[in-house]
């Protein structure tokens, strides 16, 4: 009894530990005003956080402790983060009412264009293709696309403007106007689009695209926006006996830390830019960060989730490994806009992305 006694007060010693350390990670979550990588990584181990103290919460419970209580209240006290991870909506909640736009974002994953000019894998550039033909949205964002009238599949400022009239592009070549041969960013729209702005983001095609939208005779501001990248790629890390390479595994980590700084810098950018909009802004793209994150918690502060509001289920975008990440977003100026409907795309299984769309209703 007596080693059984220790045992149980060292578990709870470690509960309480975790404890500790989970308050800090919430408070870092909530305020979002710590800008440091090493914020970053405490952020981003809030999902095992949670994981960790329903552990505890069942070992408890099973024991019949009232020590349970202690991480049931940590549980608890992230009612506020919830709707972040995981949202239910009562059944009516889609009752199909009136809306003035839809809005669809997809990361487009470059249509796979090496793949299939190498002729290695055809059939993702084509399913892609095919399925830009049927993704219907008054307005659309686009992160990553390739665009050349030297192959159909890929032809896509002309066939997509056939429904979409209005359209910006951001060039990743200097002065060229046609998109001819381009990667990047593009805002596709059915209404008028009176001005741009664009910010460019070497080496990776990133960056921040912007368009006036005259809807009726209401104008909104569209910002479509991709930040640094994650740079996780997990088949690097397992070799192919399943073992780990560890010298890959540094790479990811100094990957990581990378991003979390770069992140950090391009998300005040974007501050600035719907600080200074005149016009209602809808903020839409790939911010290559969970929900926890920094780049995610600032843009909280000024905008809504269109997930939050009116999404389902864990709301995943990423396809790939590690395909438990929602890392695509739609943010909505709430004093002026309501959100009516949130959609992920999940049978669309092109990219390495889902497409989400949403709708939306000037007040």
């Amino acid at each position: 009894m007596g080693i059984l006694n220790f045992i149980k007060k060292f578990f709870f010693l470690i509960n309480i530990a975790f404890g500790l350390y989970s308050l800090l990670v919430y408070q870092l979550v909530l305020s979002a005003d710590i800008r440091h990588w090493l914020g970053g990584f405490l952020m981003l181990t809030f999902p095992l956080v949670l994981l960790g103290h329903l552990f505890f919460f069942l070992v408890w419970v099973i024991g019949a402790s009232p020590k349970a209580l202690l991480s049931l209240f940590m549980l608890l006290i992230t009612y506020s983060i919830f709707d972040r991870t995981l949202k239910i909506n009562p059944p009516d909640i889609h009752p199909n009412p009136p809306f003035t736009f839809s809005l669809l974002s997809y990361n487009l994953m470059y249509g796979d264009y090496h793949q299939f000019v190498d002729k290695k894998n055809i059939k993702s550039a084509i399913g892609l293709s095919n399925v830009l033909d049927t993704l219907s949205a008054d307005i659309k964002c686009f992160q990553e696309m390739y665009n050349t009238e030297k192959y159909h599949e890929f032809d896509l400022l002309r066939r997509i403007s056939k429904r979409n009239a209005y359209y910006v592009y951001m060039h990743s070549n200097t002065n060229n106007n046609k998109g001819q041969g381009a990667i990047g960013l593009a805002i596709f729209s059915r209404f008028p689009i009176i001005s741009k702005k664009e910010l460019y983001w070497p080496p990776n095609n990133n960056g921040m695209l912007s368009a006036d939208i005259v809807v009726d005779k209401d104008t909104i501001r569209i910002i479509n926006a991709q930040l640094k990248s994650m740079g996780i790629r997990v088949q690097n890390i397992i070799k192919g006996d399943n073992k780990i390479d560890r010298t890959e595994t540094k790479n990811v980590l100094t990957k990581l830390k990378g991003g979390f700084e770069d992140r950090g810098l391009q998300v005040n950018l974007l501050e600035n830019w719907i600080d200074e909009s005149p016009y209602p802004v809808i903020l839409a793209g790939d911010f290559n960060e969970l929900p926890y994150g920094y780049a995610y918690g600032r843009i909280r502060k000024k905008l809504n989730n269109a997930f939050e509001e009116t999404g389902f289920g864990f709301g995943f975008t990423y396809h790939k490994v590690l395909s438990f990440l929602r890392i695509d977003n739609q943010f909505f100026d709430d004093r002026h806009i309501k959100n009516i409907d949130f959609l992920t795309i999940s049978n669309v299984p092109f990219s390495d992305h889902y497409p989400v769309k949403a709708w939306y209703l000037l007040k």
